[in-house]
Order: structure tokens, then sequence, then C-alpha cells
């Protein structure tokens, strides 16, 4: 008897102490339809994140997403709230006062019995929507990898869950290169018969833009090979671009957005030589600087030759140094000029590939507000890492692909 009694003491004692289980938000039941509520006017990238949500929410409970009035899902997105709205995070105890100063954050948290999403910018608030849908077992893959989702009919999260995300690296994305014979030829098909030969439109970079979203990435270098239409000389590509808040930029040969492989027309503006015609080179740029004001861009300062070859009219090291540093503080110069914006605001990006590295560790000046891209030797092998010194306040604004 007493060891019966012992034993269920030592049951009582355990089961007391131990700690309490977090009590489930549910957010989808097995009935009906997953709900949300967006409470504020959202930007483009969030109505294309909610979109995808929706779309993931089928795949996985067999009914879209809806936005209605009250739901066990609500979306902050911060820099489009109104002081109202931040007074009722403020009411709520909701947290944003970490993330508020930072690009591309979010935080996923449990308030009053409701997942509670908060998004410091557009991006931010867009990847905190696609974190759930991940949470409910989609895979960023679902499209380009054919992922299918697991069917289910109960999708909750603990009531003590919190997440708060946000990136090391301020622009992460990818280069579509060596497209000729595998996604140039893929494109063409799902943009359809109206599609010029050669073209990658917007239904092409939509698929891409989302993946990037999925994958919190934010910044593209478009397709740019010889036989492939200029990213900018396609209809709703800049559009896309911007419903989808994804930086465009360009590689180390296409200085300031401009793919000359598909735009230097040789024939009117004379050959792509800085030294000997920089007045249409110039002009060549400064098309596509008013042409991209407004939109989130990232700009390749420098310059090589038309298709990755060396910057033509300079010959010696020195001729090659002074060169490559006057095109630079040319192209700063227009920078500032048409954006009127200190240059620090102005997202710009060198890449020391190939022969431009021994320029830039000749004494190449790159001040310190523009990123600098590190490359490989073309075998794997990273050519330089950064120092204290290319490693400045300004230069942990880094970038990757």
């Amino acid at each position: 008897m007493k060891k019966l009694f012992i034993a269920l003491l030592s049951i009582f004692l355990f089961s007391f102490f131990m700690p309490i289980s977090a009590k489930d938000v549910v957010w989808y039941s097995g009935r009906g339809n997953v709900e949300y509520r967006v409470c504020n006017k959202p930007s483009p990238v969030v109505k294309i994140a909610l979109g995808m949500f929706s779309s993931d929410m089928k795949a996985v409970t067999g009914h879209h997403a809806h936005s209605v009035g009250k739901a066990p899902v609500e979306i902050f997105q911060l820099d489009m709230l109104t002081n109202k709205e931040m007074k009722e995070l403020d009411k709520r105890k909701i947290s944003y006062t970490d993330i508020i100063t930072r690009q591309d954050a979010f935080t996923i948290s449990i308030n009053q019995g409701k997942i509670v999403i908060v998004g410091s910018n557009g991006r931010g608030t867009a990847y905190g929507i696609l974190e759930l849908s991940r949470l409910a077992g989609v895979s960023p893959w679902i499209y380009w990898g054919d992922v299918v989702p697991e069917k289910k009919q109960h999708l909750a999260l603990p009531d003590n869950y919190f997440t708060r995300q946000y990136p090391s690296v301020a622009y992460r994305g990818i280069f579509i290169n060596d497209e000729d014979w595998s996604s140039r030829v893929w494109a063409q098909k799902i943009e359809g018969k109206h599609a010029k030969k050669g073209e990658m439109g917007p239904r092409f970079y939509k698929h891409v833009f989302e993946l990037l979203l999925r994958l919190r990435a934010n910044t593209i270098w478009p397709a740019m090979h010889e036989g492939t239409t200029a990213f900018f000389k396609v209809k709703g590509n800049r559009e896309v671009a911007d419903s989808c808040d994804i930086f465009v930029g360009s590689s180390h040969c296409e200085p300031m957005l401009r793919n000359n492989v598909g735009e230097w027309d040789e024939k009117k503006r004379g050959p792509f030589n800085f030294i000997t015609n920089k007045h249409n080179v110039v002009n060549y740029w400064a098309e596509r600087l008013h042409e991209t004001a407004g939109m989130d861009a990232l700009y390749t300062l420098g310059m090589r030759g038309i298709h990755d070859g060396s910057m033509q009219g300079v010959k010696t090291k020195e001729e090659k140094l002074r060169g490559l540093q006057a095109v630079i503080d040319e192209q700063r110069k227009m920078l500032h000029k048409t954006f009127g914006k200190s240059m620090k605001n102005i997202p710009q990006v060198f890449v020391p590939y190939k022969e431009v590295l021994e320029i830039y560790e000749d004494g190449l000046k790159v001040p310190d507000d523009v990123t600098l891209m590190w490359c490989d030797d073309n075998y794997g092998y990273l050519t330089r890492l950064s120092d204290d010194e290319s490693h400045s306040p300004f230069r942990r604004r880094t970038a990757e692909t």
C-alpha cells in the first residue's frame, strides 16, 4: 500500500511540475476558408504575396484564403500604417520597435488569440505572409520544383509562438545567365504566341520574382546573352519587377543597367569607347537612368567591353587605372545629377571581375558607399575577400548572387 501511495504521489508531482503545453491558436479547423485581415492599405508586393498565400491554402486545405473584417490572421505593414493603426499596435502591445528601422523585416506573434504578422516594409510583410505558407507545409519550390504540399485539415500555432526575422545581407538574388538553351526556350513557351523571338517577358519574370519572394530574396540580374531581348526593352518587365518590389541590377559588363549586347548600336552611336566616344557613351547611360528613376535599382559601376571583354581605349596599366577611374567618377556624377540624392542612398555595386580586379588592386578608388562584390576565378575559387579597409560601415551593405 505504501509503495502504491509513493508511486501515485510521484506521478502527481511529476505532472504538477511539468510545463503546461501551449494552447494552439487555430487558423484552419477543417471547414470553410482560411481567413485573414489586412490592417492597412497594402503595397503591391503585399497584394501579390496574399494572392500566393491564397493559392497555397487552396493547395493545402482545398479552399482559397479570403480577406474578411475579423480573422484569426492579422497583417500589418508598418510603413503604410496611419497614426490610428499605429496606436492600435501600441494599445495591444504588439511588438514592432525592433524591426521598424530594418529593411525587409517581419515578426509573427500571437496576440489576443490571433496570429499577427508585422512587416517593416512591403517586402518584409510579404516575407511574413509567405512564412505562414511555409509553416503550413508549402515549399518555396511549389511551382519551380513541382513540390506538392501535404493536404491538411488542421492548421495552428502554439499561443506562445514568436519569430523575428530580418536579413543580414542587403541585396540577395540571382543572375539569370547562360539562358540560351534553357530558360529562354521555356520563357518563349509560357509568354505565348505573341512573344517576339528572344523575349523573356513578364510572365516568365513573374514566376521568377515569386520564387525570390518565397526565398526572401530581393534582387535580379536579368538574362543578357546575345539573342535575348534586353530586359527593359520588353513591355511589362519593369512593371512586374516594381509590383514584386524587386531590385533590378546588371552584371559586371552591363554598367548603369545597360545590356550592351542587345542595346549598344555601333552604327548609330560609334564604338563603345569611353576614351574616344565619351559623349555618346554618357548619353547612352543617361537614357537608362532617366528611364529607371523611381524604381528599385542597383546600379553597376565601372566599364568593360561590350560582352565579357576588356575596356576599350586603354592598353597600359596606367591607362587602365586612369580610364576606369574616370568612368566611375563620371557615373557617380550622373547618378547624383539625375536623382538628386545623397550617394549613400543610391544603391551601387562595383564588380572587380577578371582583369578589373588587377585595376582595383593597382589603386582604383571606389567610394565607401559602393557595394563591393567579390568574384570567383571561374574555377570556384574566390579571388579576394574583404579586409578591414573594404569592410567599412558603408560596405557592410553587401551583396549576394
